[in-house]
């Protein structure tokens, strides 16, 4: 059953004739950010409208093949002119976060702007924000959001495929390729995409196999440094200030290094802690029923998934560390304990 648009009819009657519009995902864009407003914007530039996607930070480059990369602005390098285009726009589209705080240093002026706000999501908790909104929790992605609206328009037969292969993208980041988080209307959406003429080998094949050098050493270095806490198939790596300098580590190169630890077969829970220059952040997995979206929620500041979230700690790497260790071995080893067998 498709997810509806509040005030649907009001945003589609806005959308009758052309407009300018804006359109953000958060900061730290990952895939399904990435995929889901470069989606909306191929179909929204062939209705006639004048968009502009705009990015909170620097893009992970490794999604460069994506069509229209190339198009958004980083906010960080392009402040008063993305300030500019934000006051001035009649639609702004908040895509993949539900807290403005996400959008970090933009947050300000798309509070300021007037234009109307529209807000697709799935995660918990979304603040009110937005005059339209399609939410729903249980989605796969955002990504998958995008697709419902497009349908809900009834405006597939209009949706170019450069949409679909970013709205591919999006789903495949977010469901960490179709290992959670799926469900059976989302296989229903890829199997329609595909009969409209998505090539999904040659999106896997570049999302999964076309590492740089640097990154491959990056990550055999990730992997030589996972630690384990016995008795409970918890895995982790921590990485120093020091580490990010020598390996030269920038936005999106440490994309997928969480899952690793997850491809051993005993191991449930999965987390990536890695020291910044004011602050600690956390990249939390698991399998089955574990929730890492409760402990990112809970104790550190953050949230998420289920079986996916992130969080942040204002103490020192060894500090935040050893804090997880102590929730892992004391708060949750019983639920652990249950989980695994």
């Amino acid at each position: 059953m498709l997810a509806q648009m509040t005030n649907g009819e009001q945003l589609k009657a806005l959308l009758d004739s052309p407009k300018n519009i804006v359109i953000s995902g958060h900061v730290n864009p990952d895939a399904d950010a990435l995929g889901s407003t470069l989606a909306l914007y191929h179909y929204l530039q062939t209705l006639g409208h004048r968009v502009q996607v705009i990015m909170p930070s620097e893009l992970p480059q490794m999604l460069d093949f994506m069509p229209g990369f190339h198009l958004i602005w980083n906010y960080e390098r392009k402040q008063k002119t993305s300030n500019t285009t934000i006051l001035q726009a009649d639609i702004l589209f908040s895509l993949d976060y539900s807290a403005l705080d996400r959008l970090d240093s933009m947050e300000s002026v798309w509070r300021k702007a007037t234009g109307y706000k529209v807000l697709i999501d799935h995660h918990m908790q979304p603040q009110d924000f937005a005059q339209s909104r399609l939410w729903r929790t249980s989605s796969s992605s955002t990504a998958e959001l995008v697709y419902d609206y497009f349908a809900e328009l009834g405006a597939l037969e209009q949706v170019p495929l450069m949409a679909f292969e970013c709205l591919y993208v999006g789903i495949l980041g977010d469901t960490g390729r179709f290992q959670h988080a799926t469900n059976a209307h989302l296989f229903r959406i890829i199997a329609d995409m595909t009969e409209r003429g998505l090539n999904s080998n040659y999106i896997t094949n570049m999302m999964t196999n076309s590492f740089s050098e640097k990154k491959m050493r990056l990550l055999g270095h990730c992997i030589n440094k996972m630690s384990f806490l016995e008795g409970l198939d918890v895995g982790y790596i921590a990485l120093s200030q020091a580490e990010h300098q020598e390996f030269n580590i920038q936005r999106g190169d440490l994309e997928g290094v969480v899952n690793t630890i997850l491809q051993i077969r005993r191991i449930k829970v999965a987390a990536l802690i890695t020291e910044r220059k004011d602050r600690v952040k956390l990249s939390l997995r698991s399998k089955g029923d574990f929730s890492v979206q409760e402990v990112c929620k809970n104790h550190f500041n953050g949230g998420g998934h289920r079986n996916a979230s992130g969080g942040m700690s204002r103490e020192s790497l060894e500090e935040t560390l050893n804090r997880f260790k102590r929730l892992m071995n004391e708060d949750y080893a019983s639920v652990l304990r249950t989980t695994a067998k």
